[in-house]
């Protein structure tokens, strides 16, 4: 089921900027599907976090120059925030560097700031920064390493429109997969652009090019009308990228739907959004539940959640034309998934991480493994996570040896006896 929260529904009390209003999350397992089967969970190897007590939204960003991944995240500091990120060595991760700080961040459970690392080295990294003092005013900041993340250049802004009003949800896709980009370093962003809801009009979905000089252009609207704050997802095929997110349309009986959808770039230019599958979730609201894409050559997979119905399902979907068309979706945890996708090529096939909650109070972190031809190889839960809002987003990495690299929002008892998020890290280790 769903229910509408105006508060934190985390054990204990965040600042206001960790809350969204009015969105709809899951909380208890539907009836509609009895729960699955109790598993054991199977045992990550420890991973000492570089992260402090006060660290949330953790992300990975693989450094194909370096052979490393790279893991951000936010961290509080006096009077503000940070984000910091550290590299993963295959067994450990080394010291903690900061790309930037401030006391005007949003800083929130959902829409996370991240690193995208290019084949050629250069760093991009983006936050949020408040616009103005209405909640919901940020915009994107964007800074640039070419050494590593060890400096970076003064931040800009890819958006121009200069509204207070939600500028996030940014993903990124290499700008030159396919044809119609010829600089092959270049960098494509998507974001979630509110410039029009300050005049009551809706949620837009835009993208823009960054430059190998950090000269941002193209910009342009991928879709007129979209969910307000699920997050955007983006990849590169031979064709070209693509990108996925929450859509907004009608029924023929004026419903809000809220189906996962899909724009390709190709030789034409972006094409019009068209559904990955046609769920029908009719929902007047924003489940704060976005989709994932992965992408190699023609290969694509998309994973996704829906409650369409009434029943919660996490679903994912192949194609083998770029996105083009896409096969009827698999279905995982019907009756008790809470969502929070991730997707990660895995040796040979594809693996997904994603939460469900089979008894209505804890929340359980699974994982599947994936043939190439999307048939599950296996399936295992990973560990407990809160139900809640402050557990986010789990991350995956594939690691040296074909390993997982397991990235999430924990909590510990600070000093003062109070419970403290806190990024926790971990590695998975296939017995085959």
């Amino acid at each position: 089921m769903f229910s509408v929260h105006r508060t934190a529904v985390s054990p204990f009390p965040l600042p206001a900027a960790f809350l969204l209003p009015a969105l709809l999350l899951p909380t208890i397992a539907s009836p509609a599907a009895p729960a699955p089967e109790p598993m054991q969970p199977t045992p990550l190897i420890d991973v000492a976090t570089p992260a402090a007590p006060g660290s949330l939204a953790p992300g990975f960003a693989v450094d194909s120059f370096n052979n490393t991944i790279v893991m951000s995240w936010l961290e509080q500091v006096p009077g503000g925030h940070a984000l910091r990120f550290a590299r993963f060595d295959s067994e450990s991760f080394g010291p903690v560097r900061e790309i930037a700080r401030g006391e005007d961040w949003f800083a929130n459970w959902a829409d996370t700031p991240a690193v995208r690392i290019g084949d050629n080295g250069v760093w991009l990294a983006h936050w949020l920064e408040k616009s103005a003092d209405a909640t919901y005013a940020y915009d994107i900041r964007l800074a640039r390493s070419s050494d590593g993340g060890r400096t970076w250049t003064a931040a800009t802004t890819p958006h121009d429109d200069g509204t207070p009003t939600e500028h996030g949800f940014v993903s990124y896709f290499p700008a030159a997969a396919g044809a119609g980009m010829t600089d092959p370093d270049a960098v494509g962003m998507a974001w979630l652009d509110g410039r029009r809801t300050g005049r009551g009009g809706p949620m837009t979905l835009r993208t823009a090019t960054v430059r190998a000089d950090g000269t941002i252009e193209s910009p342009e609207v991928l879709d007129e009308r979209v969910c307000d704050c699920c997050r955007t997802a983006g990849a590169g095929t031979a064709l070209g990228p693509v990108v996925v997110f929450r859509d907004r349309t009608e029924d023929r009986d004026g419903n809000e739907i809220r189906d996962i959808s899909i724009v390709r770039r190709t030789d034409a230019g972006w094409s019009d959004p068209v559904p990955v599958h046609r769920d029908g979730w009719n929902i007047a609201g924003c489940p704060v539940n976005g989709p994932d894409v992965i992408a190699n050559g023609m290969k694509v997979v998309v994973a996704w959640f829906t409650m369409a119905g009434g029943v919660p399902r996490v679903r994912l979907a192949l194609s083998d034309d770029a996105g083009a068309t896409f096969e009827a979706p698999v279905t995982l945890s019907e009756g008790s998934a809470l969502g929070r996708v991730r997707l990660a090529w895995l040796n040979g096939g594809f693996a997904l991480a994603w939460m469900d909650q089979p008894d209505g109070s804890r929340a359980l972190m699974r994982l599947a493994r994936f043939d190439a031809r999307g048939e599950k190889r296996d399936e295992r839960v990973l560990g407990e996570l809160s139900a809640g809002r402050i557990s986010g987003f789990p991350q995956i990495a594939v690691a040296a040896n074909d390993r997982l690299l397991v990235a999430w929002t924990g909590t510990e008892r600070a000093s003062d006896g109070s419970a403290a998020p806190r990024v926790r890290t971990g590695l998975l280790q296939f017995a085959d």
